[in-house]
């Protein structure tokens, strides 16, 4: 029996808190000068108001068969007499209503609490934003908690407000990363000593080819930090180059970078390891380059470099790259440019891929 009355009095009390609670509704939204839709608008309010447990708020079924009846437009009623009236109706103690007016890039959102049984404006609120019509249910939420008296995260609303205010993935709207991990493919033109070396017939240690090749491989990355429209990551790419001249060219590239997620714009730079052969090389009289034999004289000069009679060697160097990525549609199409320096040579190049966007 005492647990009975004891769930029979919590009940009660229960149900006189409920009781105590106000009526309110939330009838439309203004927008003027914006893409928002007023009925999207009108429902967040609807929604951020009804997270915080202080009315009865009345849903918006409700609301639409009352004031059809009484030939009220809910979706333009904006002004005080309107609101008032529609209140009467609906039989609530409180109406809420919203405008949102953009004004070059700044958002200008207000809210308004109506008194209906005084007739007057209970509280109202007005905040300035930066625009950014992705985050509009951020701002109204501020606007909600300003009513109730709720304090807000300054670091939210300061992104949200403040134009000197760091770029965030809270106040920039390019806030999803984007992957450009792809097949790439493209050509590598070679100046400079392994060039000369290429060319020459491969009696004399060159390959007989051309100083560019078309090279295949495929990009890997990983974005470690993103904020905003940037983000920062490490690149992997596996390539072979030379096969359209019969020439078997591995090599790998480890880049780190940044790039934009707004427009694909990207820098990086880092080392690239190839597999090429090399040989320890001398000049004879009749200017032809030999491989070096032990008995060859201490005084003779000797060069290690590329050279088809020699061994496999890993060859180092660094690769410095730009580019920026075309969309269509889900599809992605990064376009580099690049540059790789080094002793013997300088070679650049240009390739291009393809992915679709997650």
């Amino acid at each position: 029996m005492k647990k009975l009355f004891i769930s029979s009095l919590m009940l009660l009390l229960g149900t006189l808190l409920l009781a105590q609670n106000p009526r309110l509704a939330v009838v439309s939204f203004d927008a003027t000068n914006t893409n928002l839709q007023t009925a999207d608008l009108t429902e967040l309010l609807r929604i951020e108001i009804s997270k915080h447990s202080r009315y009865e708020i009345i849903d918006r079924y409700e609301i639409q068969e009352v004031l059809q009846k009484d030939d009220v437009a809910a979706s333009t009623c904006f002004s005080k007499s309107c609101l008032i009236n529609a209140g009467k109706s609906l039989g609530v103690d409180f109406m809420l209503t919203g405008s949102a007016d953009k004004l070059g890039d700044a958002l200008f959102l207000r809210i308004r609490l109506l008194n209906i049984k005084s007739s007057s404006i209970e509280k109202e609120v007005v905040k300035e934003f930066i625009f950014i019509p992705e985050k509009i249910n951020t701002m109204i939420s501020l606007c909600v908690n300003d009513l109730v008296g709720i304090e807000n995260d300054a670091v939210i609303a300061n992104s949200l407000s403040n134009r000197e205010s760091y770029e965030s993935a809270i106040n920039n709207p390019y806030y999803k990363t984007l992957n450009l991990s792809g097949p790439r493919m493209g050509y590598t033109f070679v100046s400079g000593l392994n060039a000369e070396i290429l060319r020459r017939p491969e009696n004399q240690g060159g390959y007989d080819a051309l100083p560019y090749y078309f090279q295949i491989g495929y990009q890997f990355e990983k974005q470690y930090l993103s904020e905003g429209k940037w983000q920062a990551l490490v690149e992997l790419i596996p390539v072979i180059s030379g096969m359209d001249q019969g020439l078997f060219v591995p090599s790998i590239s480890i880049l780190n970078g940044i790039r934009s997620n707004k427009n694909g714009v990207e820098f990086a730079i880092g080392p690239t390891f190839s597999l090429v052969q090399k040989a320890e090389v001398y000049q004879d009289d009749a200017g032809n380059w030999q491989i070096v034999t032990k008995d060859l004289p201490a005084e003779v000069a000797r060069f290690k470099r590329l050279d088809s009679r020699g061994d496999f060697a890993l060859n180092s160097s660094v690769v410095i790259a730009a580019g920026f990525s075309l969309r269509s549609g889900k599809l992605n199409i990064p376009i580099n440019t690049y540059v790789s320096p080094s002793k013997n040579d300088f070679r650049f190049g240009l390739s291009f891929g393809f992915n679709t966007r997650k």
